[in-house]
């Protein structure tokens, strides 16, 4: 019991350096050579893993999944380059190639309510890619699931259904963009009813009775509405919107050889309509819950678009708290290392989104009283505000507007990688802050 509050302790401390200044090294974070050696030694211990750095994080995830009626599992793949690591740290390569990038892959299961808030970890699997298995692709369709890097979608999905399990008032449903199409993840939906899955189709798969492909059914459905959405932000391209014809229908899916038997799923088509054909963004989903109306078939297309939350959180890990750049002996360590880089960004993530959706909540219920009383009277429409009168909408547009956010009329709410710099400015602020009180003889 010591020891697991000791270790806790510890995972405390290295977080809060880390999320401080998590541009710095492991050693400029922690400051102090002590800090800094404990931080070492508890990543190489052999007793500590990624696994149990996340284990309490889970199951605070859980208590904050209680009270939903709808839980959103979201599940990606991203990988995490490290170019100053030797060829000896366990990492392998992010490529095909011999000469691609050293690193490790890292497949994350994200948990949302409906509205978007992200509610924390539910599941990380971090692994290399072992060079002496270069070329067994070639031979996938002779080795079973398990043995297979695609099995990551499968154990997400098996983590999902755990969830269900733990709470039977709320609908579960797993979200997979185009990679995760795969057959066998339906027919482990099929196996447990209890749990939703989404999937983006990436596979024009053929149906039972070789009446269509699956694309050319849906295809032929009549429009049954039309759905105007905002497409994020992406890298070289500003947010738009974006009018959907939506189409759906039902099809039973014919087993690949050696499969079972085929499987009824519903498929939904989002098109968009006013551009040319050949640019126009279409989104085919494959689900094993019923779409029988528009209002099915709508609330799956906006689940779907929630999916970008977590290619939000990868951003944030890898250019907000510099994931990337550690420096650790092992895999192992890094792997360690990159947990606790995920509460962070899951942190920064979660103060984002309350901002929108509780603006009017006290600022200290998510800040501390030091951080909030610096808002207060570096920001020139707070300053003659009492730190507890300070709401959260109010401090997180003072804190994004230190990380670069204008705040002008049509800027809309500023996003996790503003509110993230913005922190790092914050935190400086608040150690001035504190420093000159301790001069001045007042702390």
């Amino acid at each position: 019991m010591q020891k697991t509050l000791v270790a806790k302790e510890r995972v405390a401390q290295i977080a809060q350096d880390l999320s401080d200044h998590p541009e710095a090294s492991i050693p400029k974070a922690s400051g102090a050579w002590a800090r800094t050696k404990g931080a070492y030694r508890f990543f190489a211990h052999p007793a500590v893993s990624a696994e149990e750095i996340l284990a309490g994080h889970g199951a605070a995830t859980l208590d904050r999944m209680a009270p939903e009626r709808l839980v959103l599992m979201v599940q990606d793949t991203t990988g995490l380059q490290y170019a100053c690591q030797e060829r000896s740290s366990g990492l392998g390569r992010l490529g095909g190639r011999q000469d691609a990038a050293l690193g490790m892959w890292l497949h994350t299961t994200l948990c949302l309510n409906g509205a978007g808030l992200v509610l924390g970890i539910a599941q990380a699997q971090m692994w290399a890619r072992d060079p002496a298995q270069v070329g067994v692709a070639a031979q996938r369709k002779q080795r079973p699931i398990e043995s297979k890097e695609s099995y990551r979608w499968l154990k997400s999905f098996a983590q999902s259904a755990e969830v269900a399990r733990a709470l039977p008032q709320a609908r579960v449903v797993n979200i997979a963009d185009r990679e995760g199409d795969i057959y066998a993840l339906f027919v482990r939906a099929a196996q447990s009813p209890g749990v939703g899955v989404l999937v983006r189709s990436r596979h024009d798969r053929r149906l039972a009775q070789d009446q269509f492909r699956l694309w050319e059914l849906v295809g032929q459905q009549p429009v049954a509405g039309e759905l105007e959405i905002t497409v994020p932000r992406q890298p070289g391209m500003a947010s738009y919107r974006a009018r959907m014809e939506l189409r759906f229908g039902e099809a039973q899916l014919a087993a690949p050889q050696g499969q079972p038997d085929g499987l009824k799923v519903w498929i939904i088509e989002a098109r968009q309509t006013g551009v040319a054909a050949a640019k126009a963004l279409c989104w085919r989903l494959v689900t094993n819950l019923p779409v029988t109306d528009l209002s099915a078939a709508v609330e799956k297309v906006q689940w779907y678009r929630l999916r970008w939350r977590i290619e939000e959180f990868h951003r944030v890990l890898k250019s907000g708290c510099q994931t990337e750049s550690r420096q650790l002996e092992e895999m192992r360590r890094l792997q360690n290392v990159l947990a606790i880089d995920m509460i962070i960004a899951w942190r920064v993530m979660e103060l984002t989104w309350l901002a929108r959706q509780t603006p009017d909540i006290p600022a200290t219920e998510l800040l501390a009283e030091d951080e909030v009383r610096v808002i207060g009277a570096l920001t020139k429409k707070l300053v003659h505000r009492q730190p507890q009168t300070l709401t959260l909408h109010e401090a997180v547009r003072a804190i994004a507007q230190w990380g670069g956010f204008l705040g002008r009329k049509g800027d809309g709410e500023p996003g996790p990688m503003t509110i993230w710099a913005g922190l790092l400015r914050l935190n400086d602020y608040v150690t001035g802050f504190n420093q000159a009180l301790k001069l001045m003889g007042n702390a």
